[in-house]
């Protein structure tokens, strides 16, 4: 399974929207605690945003424990 996210407009930043995609899919059971991210780059591709976003809203995920 490859996870994409649904970015919805609850954070007024990229990145924001996506962390928040992050939390919504553990906490609603999308992505199972120790599924394996797609690699940045390919989520960055399939999402229309900057490998860099993907980047910092990963690092700032396993900062704040988040169980993936």
């Amino acid at each position: 399974m490859t996870w994409t996210p649904t970015l919805q407009d609850d954070a007024d930043t990229v990145s924001g929207r996506l962390l928040s995609a992050l939390r919504r899919d553990i906490a609603e059971g999308r992505l199972s605690p120790g599924t394996r991210l797609p690699p940045h780059r390919d989520l960055a591709h399939r999402l229309g945003i900057g490998i860099g976003t993907v980047t910092s809203v990963y690092g700032e995920a396993a900062r704040q424990g988040l169980p993936t």
